[in-house]
């Protein structure tokens, strides 16, 4: 079964490389489509829908298995994500494929999520496969922009019908070959069978952590590009961070557990940031570097805090989880409009604030994690 895995696990890899490379193009979109209304709703317009149609996946997850739910949903996605391409002169068009694209974005994630919550792992080994569902994701981030962003530099009108096409012959070939899994005996003697909100915690959690990564992926670039005029250069930058994310991610099954100090060193990060700013700028980018790394950690725990409040309906709860945190990439790119009403420095200190507000949401794990122990 670990074998087949990979299948599966490449799921949040595809999800994130498609998003955060539209999103790194926000330049070249807004060329496009001569304004950047269309362009952020273009962008944004995705992780909202799949929002609303996260519970929906849940759904399907239960009745018809991964595989099936893999097959629908790659379907509908690469095939959304053509004709998006494909209308790109036709703005309110590409942004209805957009939308359509959001209806099955949210299955990515769950998918792997519950094939992680169900399997036959020891907390250690579920904490590992979390990390690396979020490593994959974060690689996604520092791919996307390479491939999908650089691509709106130079073949602007091709570049999504190519990655629609390849995903969709992609999606046939690997279908017969994803696993079954089955709840392990010892997982369903645990089983609550029924619905619990406090999902919720770990959901809340999740989209503050992913709002502040999405909003240095937006701002971060507009800010380079303002120093440096080749806009290569912020999307390289944007890539590095998205490396220090996966270093966060791979370390976090080294650091079992909730721990409140993670987001904590976020906070305290930033805020050193913006105290340094003044002094010099390199080591100001560095130490946004260096948040990267606490955010990937928080990213991953947000995964395994879900995992934990979830047993007995992983399929309906890590597909709320999974739907609901992924809204953090429809606010994110909002934050930027705090870069521009008040320069760098607000910015940054609203991210921190952010940052240090998401442990409100972890301080009751104990005792909910020992809640369903006795289950």
């Amino acid at each position: 079964m670990k074998k087949n895995l990979k299948y599966i696990l490449i799921l949040p890899f595809l999800q994130v490389f498609v998003q955060v490379g539209i999103a790194s193009s926000f330049p070249q979109l807004t060329e496009i489509f001569n304004s950047t209304l269309l362009a952020s709703t273009f962008i944004g317009i995705t992780p909202l829908i799949s929002i609303i149609f996260g519970s929906f996946w849940g759904k399907i997850l239960e009745t018809k298995g991964e595989s099936k739910t893999f097959l629908y949903s790659m379907a509908l996605w690469s095939t959304a994500i053509y004709l998006s391409g494909v209308s790109l002169k036709l703005p309110v068009l590409a942004i209805i494929f957009r939308a359509i694209q959001g209806i099955a974005d949210s299955a990515l994630f769950s998918n792997a999520l519950t094939v992680i919550s169900k399997a036959d792992f020891s907390q250690k080994e579920q904490t590992k496969y979390f990390g690396l569902v979020e490593f994959l994701a974060s690689f996604g981030a520092v791919m996307g922009p390479m491939v999908i962003g650089t691509g709106f530099i130079y073949m602007s009108h091709y570049i999504l019908m190519t990655v629609g096409v390849i995903l969709f012959i992609g999606t046939l070939f690997v279908y017969k070959q994803l696993p079954v899994i089955e709840i392990h005996s010892e997982k369903v003697k645990k089983q609550v069978t029924k619905f619990s909100p406090r999902i919720f915690l770990a959901a809340f959690f999740g989209i503050m952590t992913l709002a502040v990564i999405v909003g240095f992926q937006a701002t971060m670039p507009l800010f380079i590009e303002k120093h440096i005029s080749n806009p290569v250069f912020g999307k390289i930058y944007i890539s590095i961070f998205a490396l220090s994310l996966m270093l966060g991610n791979l370390f976090k099954h080294k650091i079992s557990g909730i721990k409140i100090w993670i987001p904590l060193a976020t906070f305290a990060t930033l805020m050193l940031a913006i105290f340094l700013s003044t002094v010099s700028m390199v080591v100001f980018l560095l130490l946004i570097i260096v948040s990267g790394l606490f955010l990937g950690l928080s990213l991953t725990m947000s995964s395994e805090y879900a995992s934990y409040l979830s047993v007995g309906f992983e399929e309906k709860g890590m597909a709320v989880f999974s739907a609901f945190r992924i809204s953090g990439n429809f606010f994110g790119p909002y934050l930027s409009l705090f870069y521009s009403m008040g320069g760098m420095n607000f910015f940054m200190l609203v991210l921190s604030i952010i940052s240090l507000v998401s442990t409100i949401f972890l301080f009751n794990f104990k005792k909910n994690y020992n809640e369903i122990k006795e289950i």
